[in-house]
């Protein structure tokens, strides 16, 4: 199952023994490698964050093109285009986000899953050893909770596009995604996913400082940036 991310699998078993050999504890040297592995990846976060904050600056000129042209699907599209040109939006871009880092979720999992039985901490007394699910499932609630708390705080001021009901309704998405996935998962997963969640919220948070926004909102045009 995992023979295709078998060089991943690998790359990261060597990281996560260099980061054990100075924290002399794997749960501790499993916190290093997410951030090492989430700071690789920060460019492409920032890449859909920035998406996201293009599209929402956009929303008001589509929803009027929307209206205008609607009833000439060739003008919308031709128009559509241009805004999106005019904003900088890549409709590819999240999912490609998305798409990059699932083999290294899925790496993870293969290697805790082959190489965790092995590996034992002291931040996680509950279970023998990191290939075991966590009996618990304390660390599986607080990931998910985590990932409800990041989307419940707006990428700078972007979120206004999307109503209460339509932010709760994605947060308990991301709520369930990592709850499904790690209650039965390695415990070391979960503590990698719960890694990535804290720093994720530390990113939302840099976001909403005037520093982020300003971050967030480079190439916008200048209309839309203010």
């Amino acid at each position: 199952m995992y023979t295709w991310f078998q060089p991943i699998i690998d790359l990261l078993a060597y990281v996560l023994s260099w980061t054990f050999d100075w924290t002399r504890d794997w749960g501790a040297a499993v916190i290093v490698l997410t951030l090492l592995v989430k700071s690789s990846l920060y460019r492409f976060n920032l890449l859909a964050a920035r998406q996201q904050v293009r599209s929402t600056a956009a929303s008001p000129e589509l929803s009027k093109l929307r209206e205008t042209c609607r009833n000439d699907p060739a003008k919308l599209v031709q128009e559509t285009t241009k805004v999106y040109g005019k904003y900088g939006i890549n409709p590819l871009s999240a999912p490609l986000s998305a798409i990059i880092q699932m083999p290294v979720l899925m790496a993870m999992y293969g290697l805790f899953f082959t190489h965790g039985s092995t590996m034992t901490s002291i931040l996680i007394p509950w279970v023998a050893h990191l290939a075991e699910a966590d009996p618990f499932h304390l660390i599986p609630i607080v990931t998910g909770l985590l990932s409800f708390a990041v989307s419940m705080i707006p990428l700078a001021d972007a979120a206004a596009s999307m109503s209460g009901s339509k932010r709760l309704l994605f947060g308990a998405i991301l709520l369930l995604i990592p709850l499904i996935i790690t209650w039965r998962a390695p415990v070391a997963l979960g503590l990698y996913w719960l890694a990535g969640s804290v720093f994720s919220l530390l990113e939302r948070l840099f976001y909403r400082t005037s520093a982020g926004k300003r971050l967030l909102r480079r190439g916008l045009p200048e209309a839309a940036a203010t």
